[in-house]
């Protein structure tokens, strides 16, 4: 597909019960007919799947490739972005599955984006008991959340309470597709997660993307494949651990950015998951967790990834009703994300009063 000089890497990432092979470059795709093999015990049928804009060549491309491997394989054709990931969806999925006589011993690719490569983890975690998965991200974001921590499947108007475990076997991450032509949300998505799992995991990991951040910036593809692998391999390794408080962490600032949607008709996700980490940092700082010299090396982190603030007007009262609102479709207990130092972020209870003066100061310090 490209004539450019290769940028391989290969990581193995764990995963909760088990682990799965991670590779990026350029051309990535034209030397899969190996992986493909080896994916199962006795390649015999696959059902790829297709996220809608996905470019026909593409496809066509991975169709040889299965053929090559010795595959069989039936096309079926899912929705991309937000409607990939319904319970309606979800069940066609299952159902053609059922039709194409996938088994526990077949394969499933599947190439979309983060949405698309959700779905069918969730599917292929559920079909028979566990069935293979090949991912082929159409996007950065896919490559950092779908593969170690998919998102979960709507319930009617409520977002993400079908968890999905992760199931993939393969992730083949090619520059020539994830990263040509991609809306520029998906890389600001990208980089809020990077920001979110280095402040999760380690100042070392800050330190890392703090270092690679002018060359993210510039479009150096060789140092953005040393930070996507770096943020996928802590990203498994968070998920994979015995320890709860390590798990939950990763939701840093998703409730926040969940409200904010709510209330914003136009704020773009990565937006809004930027201005949570700003708040929840802030908080923590309000609560005696965090010191103002840590906030502020988040802050110029955010800044230096070119991820913007809010400007808008919004009622306090019915900012915080809207973060307790999507706090609580998960859980009954009103926990917030809050950074303790670089590299270590806690679920903690705050106070009414603490959370109204900080959402008050900020809804303030956004206000058109």
């Amino acid at each position: 597909m490209s004539d450019k000089p290769a940028v391989r890497a290969r990581q193995w990432v764990s995963l909760p019960g088990g682990s799965c092979d991670v590779r990026l470059g350029t051309g990535v795709l034209d030397e899969c007919t190996a992986v493909l093999k080896g994916a199962v015990g006795r390649p015999r049928a696959s059902a790829l799947v297709v996220g809608s804009g996905v470019g026909e060549d593409v496809v066509e491309l991975l169709r040889r490739h299965l053929s090559d491997a010795g595959y069989t394989s039936e096309r079926v054709d899912v929705p991309s972005g937000p409607a990939a990931r319904t319970v309606a969806s979800a069940s066609r999925l299952l159902c053609d599955l059922g039709e194409t006589l996938i088994t526990a011993d077949d394969l499933v690719v599947a190439v979309g984006d983060v949405d698309v490569c959700s779905l069918a983890s969730y599917a292929c975690s559920q079909w028979c008991g566990g069935t293979p998965l090949v991912m082929v991200p159409t996007g950065q974001t896919a490559l950092v959340e779908a593969a170690v921590s998919p998102r979960g499947i709507d319930v009617g108007s409520r977002s993400r309470l079908l968890q999905v475990r992760p199931s993939v076997k393969h992730v083949l991450f090619d520059a020539d597709v994830a990263l040509a032509d991609q809306p520029t949300e998906d890389a600001m998505m990208a980089r809020v997660l990077m920001v979110v799992t280095a402040m999760c995991d380690s100042e070392a990991a800050f330190s890392r993307l703090w270092d690679r951040t002018e060359d993210i910036c510039a479009g150096n593809r060789e140092v953005l494949f040393d930070q996507l692998q770096d943020t996928v391999k802590l990203r498994g390794k968070m998920l994979s651990s015995t320890a709860l408080a390590t798990r939950q962490s990763l939701s840093y600032g998703e409730a926040f950015a969940g409200a904010l949607q709510r209330l914003v008709a136009d704020v773009a996700p990565s937006t809004a998951r930027a201005e949570a980490l700003r708040f929840q940092a802030r908080l923590a700082c309000g609560e005696g967790l965090l010191e103002v010299d840590d906030v502020l090396a988040q802050d110029e982190l955010l800044d230096s990834l070119e991820l913007p603030m809010v400007s808008t007007s919004l009622d306090p009262d019915a900012l915080i009703a809207a973060v307790r609102d999507v706090r609580f479709e998960r859980s009954n207990r009103f926990l917030m994300g809050l950074p303790r130092q670089l590299g270590r972020v806690r679920l903690a209870a705050v106070s009414d009063e603490r959370i109204a003066e900080h959402v008050a100061a900020w809804c303030a310090s956004r206000a058109e």
